[in-house]
């Protein structure tokens, strides 16, 4: 089984706080990276070849998904959404029937499938507010042809499989059986014979069905498809697991050349998998491990651990994660002690390492200490502006409260056909409405079912905002709650008690920029400032036009204080609001 779901009656830990081989990798780059981008969250630049990379893996996965025994190469990109069930085989004289001709018919099923995949990662790229680069600096068709590639690397399975199947595993597959977690072919009935059964040796499009790997089905739920480790505090996700001729092997598609410190990385993340794997498949150890280098067509062959090395593997990765996960830990217990960098060629092929330093490079230079940053970060205090006889008094970061508890009565309630419903809310003569953002799941969900006028309720850690109506708004997101209550609880406030206002200052990290076209069809566009203090992050947003000149003007590392300003949350994370009356300060610049 590729996949291993969480025990949800046992697991304690929860998908965000597991280990992940990036996760171990970025703490042994450096400890203090690992902080910056795990614990305060902070995202590096949104770069096009990371949404490129996603999209050739997603066009490699469809057309895996997909059969040239049942689709002619023109087909269109959503033939598979019926379910192969539904899908008549092609006749004999219209399958791919040797390896030039499959291979044909692989690059016109990319060529389907790709400009769609591509335009939608590019739309995505557009939409991400740390978004960097210039996406028409990249070769579209380069990618393309990682795609190409990938597949051709796919057919060599496929005729391995062929020359070397077993009669066993070729009868099992005419007959109808399938893996308990089967390759992803929408595939759903189990049938006396499979349509594509021929007699005899193997074909060649018989070869495709048996050795279609195990892939992340681009269709499934985030999440859903992870490798979780038995006692929950490791996950990982297979690119690509060949299971065909009694050999096991785990394979990694990577839409790169190979060169540079990274591919260290991908050796480890590999060996890792392959632990996983052991452990969750009673000891078994996969047979190979390969990184496939689409930009150079390379496989490249990783060493296989053993079960001893497994066990320190395992072990290792244990203490790391009640080390930075367990425990709450701080910037201390993280030291910007960067790893050497490592000299890999094209293809991953070793060679000496290089002489610059990891930090001359690093996202996080402007904040470290090993940088032109320092850990003496602002910690609240009281700031006044020039000329101005008002102080004002700052608030660190994790003493912001964006969260209210309020009793209330429900004034009027309307069920929607599609969606939590739309209710309103009164205490004494104040009303506000309520907006559920997240309705929650079935175990857990945000609102008890059955309210109606009357009801008294208490809205547990809502977010109080206004609406464009400028009327009062209680937002419900997954941190929130609406129950059912007689009485209020001890930390119940006042529908208008709560602190409408803030002040707060930190270190820049990074500036944002979002746009997009609103339903009236106009344009718009928000942008936005993400602070660290001694405390932790926040982000602070408004539109474009609310933001003094200045804001063009910030670097990583400048301090600035932002006064009057609300304040707005989803889940963990905290973000103040720029709005009328609101004001930006400089406080220091990093130059």
């Amino acid at each position: 089984m590729p996949v291993r779901a969480a025990d949800a009656a046992t697991d304690k830990i929860g998908r965000f706080n597991r280990l992940s081989a990036s996760q171990a990798n970025t703490w042994e780059d450096c400890p203090r990276l690992w902080w910056y981008q795990n614990k305060l969250r902070l995202k590096f630049p949104q770069t096009p070849p990371l949404f490129l990379g996603r999209a050739v893996e997603e066009t490699v996965c469809r057309v895996f998904m997909e059969s040239p025994g049942m689709i002619f190469y023109q087909a269109p990109a959503d033939v598979m959404e019926i379910g192969a069930d539904f899908l008549l085989p092609l006749l004999d004289d219209e399958v791919p029937d040797t390896e030039e001709k499959l291979l044909l018919w692989c690059e016109k099923r990319v060529d389907v499938h790709w400009p769609i995949i591509r335009d939608k990662m590019h739309a995505e790229w557009q939409k991400h507010a740390r978004k960097g680069g210039n996406w028409h600096d990249y070769s579209m068709q380069q990618y393309r042809d990682m795609c190409v590639t990938a597949t051709k690397m796919h057919i060599g399975e496929v005729i391995k499989c062929m020359q070397e199947v077993g009669a066993r595993e070729l009868t099992m597959w005419r007959e109808g059986h399938k893996l308990e977690i089967p390759a992803p072919d929408t595939r759903s009935k189990e049938f006396d014979r499979h349509p594509l059964a021929r007699y005899g040796e193997c074909t060649l499009v018989e070869a495709w069905e048996i050795a279609r790997p195990w892939f992340v089905d681009p269709d499934a739920p985030d999440f859903s498809l992870n490798v979780v480790h038995p006692e929950h505090w490791f996950q990982g996700e297979y690119d690509l697991v060949y299971r065909h001729c009694n050999s096991l092997r785990i394979m990694d598609l990577k839409a790169s050349r190979g060169g540079g410190d990274r591919s260290g990385n991908y050796v480890e993340q590999l060996r890792i998998y392959a632990m996983l794997w052991s452990i969750t498949h009673d000891g078994q150890i996969p047979d190979a491990l390969e990184v496939w280098y689409l930009g150079v067509e390379v496989r490249k062959s990783i060493p296989v651990p053993t079960a001893a090395e497994i066990d320190i593997m395992e072990g290792k990765l244990k203490d790391l994660w009640s080390e930075i996960k367990e425990t709450e830990i701080t910037a201390e217990d993280c030291p910007p002690i960067p790893r050497p960098l490592r000299g890999y060629s094209e293809g991953g092929v070793k060679i000496e390492d290089p002489k610059e330093n990891r930090c001359d490079t690093c996202d996080w230079a402007g904040l470290c200490p090993n940088g032109t940053g320092d850990d003496d970060l602002p910690a609240g205090g009281e700031y006044e502006k020039p000329g101005d006889i008002k102080v004002y008094d700052l608030t660190p970061f994790n003493d912001l409260q964006p969260r209210v508890d309020i009793f209330c009565e429900i004034f009027s309630i309307k069920e929607i056909d599609f969606g939590p419903p739309n209710i309103m809310i009164q205490q004494n003569d104040g009303f506000a409405h309520i907006k559920i953002i997240h309705p929650g799941d079935e175990d857990n969900p945000s609102y008890p079912d059955g309210l109606k006028k009357g009801d008294t309720v208490r809205l547990e850690g809502v977010i109080p905002s206004t609406n464009w109506k400028g009327e009062l708004q209680l937002k419900v997101d997954p941190h929130a709650r609406i129950v059912k209550s007689s009485s209020p609880g001890e930390s119940d406030i006042g529908l208008f008690d709560f602190r409408a206002r803030w002040n707060v200052a930190g270190r820049v990290c990074y500036t944002t920029h979002k746009t997009g076209i609103g339903k009236n069809g106009k344009p718009w566009a928000r942008k936005g400032v993400v602070l660290i203090d001694d405390t932790g992050r926040i982000s602070v947003e408004g539109w474009d036009n609310a933001w003094p000149s200045i804001f063009n003007t910030l670097q990583q590392g400048d301090e600035i204080a932002v006064l009057n300003v609300s304040l707005d949350a989803w889940a963990i994370d905290v973000k103040a609001n720029l709005e009328k009356g609101s004001s930006l300060q400089i406080l220091s610049r990093q130059n």
